[in-house]
């Protein structure tokens, strides 16, 4: 399924790739390996965010209870710019989840730097403390990766928005964000943008030289 003209990264057709395709029993176990291993890495202090949609968010739920996290918020990425329903037997899909979970007592959760960056105001343009429904577009203009047919090159790239309020919140200057799917990069963009240092983990050779190229390209200029 395919359509033409979209305005957010040229033509696009329905997401195919491997990764995106797994039986249920398949796909339980793949979150739970991959969760239980991000849990033995990161520090005490650390979260973890789950990012998915109504597919997935389940699983990935019991996985991070089975690991021994403590879910703090499940955040709705209301998208401004939602891609058509061509089926018409739904709803039309706006929006993504993203789900925050920490491993211990004393996690970060840098409050008042997101009150600074909310832009969300009062009535009388005062800070306000920033929600878990967050709205802005899906991946547009200069900030989408395309090729030189001026399609998407990654089918998921995120907002460097999204990744810019979670990586504030839960880590601090000179921490260390990883992101076991780097996909696109821009976990690792925006983290060296905020001057944290970054690990990413990705198996697709063509998505890791789109993310080297990005972060380089970041650190030179």
């Amino acid at each position: 399924m395919e359509t033409k003209g979209s305005k957010t990264g040229g033509d696009w057709k329905k997401v195919n790739e491997k990764w995106d395709i797994m039986e249920e029993k398949e796909f339980f176990k793949f979150t739970r390996d991959w969760i239980n291993e991000s849990v033995r890495v990161i520090k005490n202090t650390g979260s973890i965010y789950v990012a998915c949609s109504h597919h997935n968010l389940g699983e990935s739920i019991i996985a991070l209870k089975e690991a021994g996290m403590t879910i703090k918020n499940i955040i709705t990425w209301q998208k401004t710019n939602p891609m058509a329903n061509m089926t018409r037997w739904v709803y039309t899909h706006s929006s993504e989840f993203v789900i925050w979970a920490v491993k211990d007592k004393g996690w970060i959760f840098n409050y008042d730097k997101l009150k600074k960056i909310n832009p969300d105001k009062q009535k009388d343009g005062s800070q306000r403390q920033m929600r878990d429904v967050w709205q802005f577009p899906i991946v547009q203009g200069k900030e989408r990766i395309k090729g030189a047919d001026n399609k998407a090159l990654h089918p998921t790239q995120k907002p460097e928005e999204l990744l810019r309020r979670i990586i504030i919140a839960s880590s601090n200057e000179n921490d260390i964000v990883l992101d076991p799917f780097l996909g696109s990069g821009t976990t690792a963009f925006v983290a060296k943008k905020l001057n944290r240092h970054y690990i990413g983990i990705e198996n697709n050779i063509e998505y890791f030289n789109i993310a080297r190229a990005r972060i380089y390209k970041n650190e030179i200029n």
